[in-house]
């Protein structure tokens, strides 16, 4: 186990949540949706490899986050209850990541994701 590459990958996915949730605090009339489902989904994928490599497992690069989560879920049982489907079947990011709704689920994924990994 590399804990300095598990660290900084858990601390790379705390940054993305807390730039996406602060991208929230702002009039909902300026809050960058896109960038926000961006930022989420990117924080999502990087607690799930922290998680992996925390837990000893060798990744590729270019691993799907559908794969991530079926590791994550052999590993441990608690992740059955995430459902990343929202993010897993974004097949048109620029409509769909551009609505409020969409936001804050990734929002919500994010954070569950957090709550799993730490």
């Amino acid at each position: 186990m590399n804990d300095v590459k598990t660290k900084s990958i858990i601390e790379q996915a705390e940054e993305l949540y807390a730039s996406a949730r602060e991208e929230l605090c702002r009039p909902e009339e300026d809050v960058v949706p896109y960038m926000v489902c961006s930022t989420a989904y990117k924080s999502v994928n990087k607690y799930l490899t922290g998680f992996l490599l925390r837990n000893d497992i060798e990744l590729h690069n270019s691993i799907s986050m559908d794969k991530l989560l079926k590791l994550c879920r052999e590993i441990d049982p608690g992740f059955n209850n995430l459902d990343l489907s929202p993010m897993l079947e974004s097949t048109d990011n620029d409509k769909i990541w551009t609505n409020m709704g969409t936001v804050n689920r990734f929002i919500e994924l994010a954070a569950q994701t957090r709550g799993l990994v730490l």
